[in-house]
């Protein structure tokens, strides 16, 4: 099969999934036993009819719900993602504004995560049952089971307020200015402006959050290499490879190619999650990402703001694992030869 007939098999299905993606979404919202009126409209103001009638009107609450679906997708399509109940200015403004923040520390996440998660992996399956295993295994252990916001309290009392060795909460110091809007990303638009000493603080801010994520994400990516891996080398061609006399570095080489495609998916999935918002990271380090948006839109029944952020979620899901799609065209022989 051509790579191009591959990625156009991949393409025409996103368009019916967004599709669905926004029905589900709408019937979700809907769904949820709570008046937008109650949470949006101040306690004095609900008493009054006319008040609360100006709200519903103003913000298509008074339709039916198939009106306002049809209303909703017509916007949409014209780029139009609605106005947000609770800032009152459109919704794909807010998420202009809170996206990079979290682009910004779910990459670094998943760097982190990816060095330590692949390399545990490959250490623990060469030295198989050895020490260097166990322990090995008991850090996977650690980064699954141990829940997240434990290991950012533990971080944030041990590195920053004891040892004072990373910055604290927020993307810089309350005294500092934030860099040239160029890109969204602190550490980035520093390096673009030249200004060093704002990109230090700015890593410095940010690469606790960002190493907690990684071992969140790194446990799961180590499992899965583990027995990715160790399933690939108990192979009878991986033993005839070394009957032949191959090196052991160049077998456990053609290894790691082949144990790749759980990997890779494991991978793709874990940066979805980690671009969909980690609410409580980002709550606990004040860190002002697509995830306290969300949250804040959840609790005062922001619909335009909910549905907003459901469609960005799907979407950067969709986008990921048509990346990961790609990814196997590359790394799976047995899609290129399909057809054949």
């Amino acid at each position: 099969m051509s790579f191009q007939l591959y990625f156009f098999r991949r393409l025409v299905f996103i368009v019916p999934l967004l599709f669905g993606i926004t029905i589900i979404a709408f019937l979700i919202a809907n769904a949820v036993p709570a008046d937008p009126v109650t949470a949006n409209l101040p306690q004095n103001a609900l008493g009054d009819e006319t008040l609360v009638q100006a709200f519903r009107e103003k913000w298509g609450l008074d339709q039916p719900p198939h009106v306002q679906y049809l209303t909703y997708i017509s916007n949409l399509l014209r780029g139009d993602m609605g106005t947000s109940i609770k800032t009152g200015r459109p919704v794909i403004v807010d998420i202009g504004e809170f996206l990079p923040a979290t682009i910004e520390l779910a990459t670094l996440a998943i760097v982190f995560g990816l060095v330590m998660g692949v390399g545990v992996g490959i250490i623990s399956a060469v030295y198989r049952n050895t020490l260097i295993d166990y322990v090995s295994r008991i850090f996977a252990l650690i980064g699954v089971s141990f829940p997240v916001f434990l290991l950012a309290l533990i971080g944030l009392t041990v590195l920053y307020a004891q040892l004072g060795i990373v910055a604290g909460p927020g993307r810089l110091g309350f005294r500092t200015p934030d860099p040239d809007h160029i890109t969204g990303f602190f550490t980035l638009d520093a390096l673009l402006t030249g200004d060093f000493e704002t990109f230090q603080e700015a890593f410095s801010h940010i690469v606790l959050p960002a190493f907690i994520l990684g071992i969140y994400v790194a446990g799961t990516i180590a499992r899965v290499t583990r027995s990715a891996l160790l399933e690939v080398l108990g192979m009878d061609y991986m033993r005839t490879a070394r009957a032949k006399g191959l090196g052991e570095r160049r077998v456990l080489w053609h290894g790691v190619r082949n144990a790749l495609i759980p990997v890779v998916t494991i991978i793709g999935l874990s940066y979805g999650n980690l671009l969909a918002g980690t609410v409580l990271v980002e709550s606990i380090f004040a860190w002002p990402g697509i995830g306290r948006y969300m949250f804040r839109a959840s609790t005062s029944q922001d619909f335009p703001a909910i549905m907003g952020v459901s469609m960005l979620i799907a979407l950067i899901y969709i986008i990921v694992n048509f990346v990961v799609d790609m990814l196997y065209f590359f790394v799976d022989p047995r899609i290129r030869t399909e057809g054949r």
